[in-house]
């Protein structure tokens, strides 16, 4: 293959240029800044996005960190794909992948002090269930027995009182089979 020609070297300086100018503008970057942020003479990114004034072109080392500063590939600096966008995560989808991160830790975060909260409601409901069931049970037997040694116990004083305590509390005892399913699942969390 021979060598290229001195106006074919200019063409292609320029048409990198172009790409160099592109890729800046797109990353948001002004001559000035991309020069301190790649660490070259202010001076050169001129010429570099303008393609003249280089004999050689753009060294591979300076199109290296102005891709990977701007978030291209350097195939498309050197015009060999028009995809511009990196194989590897640039800077660009770094710091996105941070921000995504941390917005996951803080919902992990959230998450587990949910979780906290409700294993504490769970432990509360399990010992008021201890408190409270053997006092219900003990209730209904001590009503049960009243009853079967008074059968016209709604004629007592306080009788109507007692029947409707009586109802109140069969309508617990009927909630119970319920509630004790529940403390049971409860129990596997």
């Amino acid at each position: 293959m021979p060598a290229p020609t001195r106006l074919e070297v200019a063409e292609y300086n320029r048409a990198v240029g172009t790409r160099i100018r592109e890729a800046r503008q797109l990353a948001g970057f002004s001559q000035a800044g991309l020069s301190e942020a790649i660490a070259i003479d202010s001076n050169l990114m001129p010429k570099l996005e303008s393609g003249v004034d280089l004999e050689d072109g753009a060294a591979p080392w300076v199109l290296n960190r102005i891709a990977t500063t701007c978030g291209v590939k350097v195939d498309f600096l050197l015009g060999l794909t028009e995809e511009s966008e990196p194989d590897e995560p640039g800077p660009t989808w770094r710091e996105l992948a941070y921000v995504c991160n941390a917005s996951a830790a803080r919902g992990r975060e959230r998450h587990v002090h949910d979780l906290a909260v409700r294993d504490a409601l769970i432990i509360q409901f399990r010992e008021m269930s201890a408190e409270i069931m053997p006092s219900v049970e003990a209730v209904q037997r001590a009503l049960e027995r009243v009853i079967e040694l008074n059968p016209s116990w709604d004629d007592m004083r306080a009788g109507s009182r007692l029947s409707d305590a009586t109802a109140a509390l069969s309508d617990v005892a009927l909630a119970v089979p319920a509630f004790q399913r529940l403390r049971r699942s409860t129990d596997d969390c």
